[in-house]
């Protein structure tokens, strides 16, 4: 199954002539095609009194989608703890196990039905992620920080445990039990994503330029002079970098995860859940290690600011595109392959 671009599909509304192909306004699907910029036909829409009317109904809906979303995740929260206190109740582990097989099947079933954007230049901004990408985002990081939080106040193989007996432990694990399902979703929903969208993966991955590009923008930033802003591309080399810790830890997390689950159901060796649990913590160090340094440098420096909001918007500014992502600007603007 193939998803299109908001265009309505791969080929171009308008009459193309030469100088609309030189300028990019050119609609391509895969196996290298691309949609790098709005047409003027289309880039009309997104300016003047018609344009700003479907910029607040887009943002409306989307903070719609949202505050539903966390609100259906606060409520499970708010049961999570007060279903441990009531006599005779059982852990969601064990009266709710369906749901952690559903949950991944959820996020497949998302993905299968969703139509993806692709980057494409607006006038004077550029949409960086789709509503897809920050549902996909929010779900896994939101899902990620309740169960490394639970996890540690639970007690990991490294840490103590922070809370003892009957009701207080039962409500965190509960707790954990709801970022489970959030977190399933979220990482299957991104995992089915870049199954039908393959270049979506490789724009994660480090390039042969990975060191050498995080030596010159850590360089730049830190105000050493011989060294300039690299053509980063639409992720940092330093990002691509860290991906690799977070796509390691997060898939032996689902799996030993999984195993732990399916304990609460079955009995499982001894032995096997020894070494099960010592790897999930494990996993789970390195994700805390992999989400301390992306909120440090994608949320709490100010220079990561203009992008942060993207993670909100969808959207950068021109001017933020072409000063710290020429490299993804310039393959919008000329040739290349921006994903489906």
């Amino acid at each position: 199954m193939r998803r299109g671009y908001a265009s309505g599909g791969v080929q171009p509304t308008h009459a193309a002539t030469a100088d609309d192909d030189i300028r990019g306004c050119r609609a391509r699907g895969s196996g290298g095609k691309e949609l790098v910029e709005a047409p003027p036909d289309k880039a009309r829409m997104y300016t003047g009194a018609t344009g700003l009317r479907k910029r607040v109904l887009h943002m409306a809906r989307r903070l719609t989608i949202g505050a539903v979303l966390a609100l259906a995740f606060a409520i499970g929260i708010y049961y999570a703890f007060r279903v441990a206190s009531v006599a005779g109740s059982q852990l969601f582990f064990n009266s709710g196990w369906m749901l952690v097989l559903l949950a991944p099947f959820a996020g497949i079933l998302a993905a299968g039905v969703t139509k993806r954007h692709g980057p494409v230049i607006e006038g004077d901004r550029v949409l960086r992620h789709d509503d897809a990408a920050m549902l996909e985002h929010w779900t896994h990081g939101v899902g990620t920080v309740v169960l490394l939080v639970s996890g540690i106040v639970l007690g990991t193989f490294f840490t103590p445990v922070l809370v003892r007996g009957g009701a207080p432990v039962w409500a965190w694990m509960n707790v954990h039990f709801v970022a489970v399902i959030v977190f399933l979703f979220g990482s299957f929903y991104w995992g089915s994503n870049t199954l039908l969208s393959q270049k979506r993966f490789s724009e994660h991955l480090p390039t042969k330029n990975a060191i050498t590009f995080t030596v010159q923008h850590y360089g730049h930033l830190l105000g050493i002079k011989k060294y300039s802003m690299p053509p980063e591309d639409k992720y940092f080399e330093s990002e691509r970098i860290a991906f690799l810790l977070a796509l390691a830890s997060g898939v032996l997390i689902i799996v030993t995860g999984g195993l732990k689950v399916a304990a609460h159901v079955v009995g499982l060796p001894a032995g096997l859940m020894g070494v099960t649990t010592i790897t999930h913590d494990v996993a789970a160090v390195a994700m805390l290690v992999f989400f301390v340094a992306h909120v440090l440098f994608a949320a709490i420096l100010p220079a990561s600011w203009p992008v942060l909001r993207s993670m909100f918007t969808g959207y950068v500014t021109t001017e933020q595109a072409q000063k710290e992502f020429a490299g993804w600007y310039r393959r919008l603007t000329n040739s290349g392959n921006a994903p489906e």
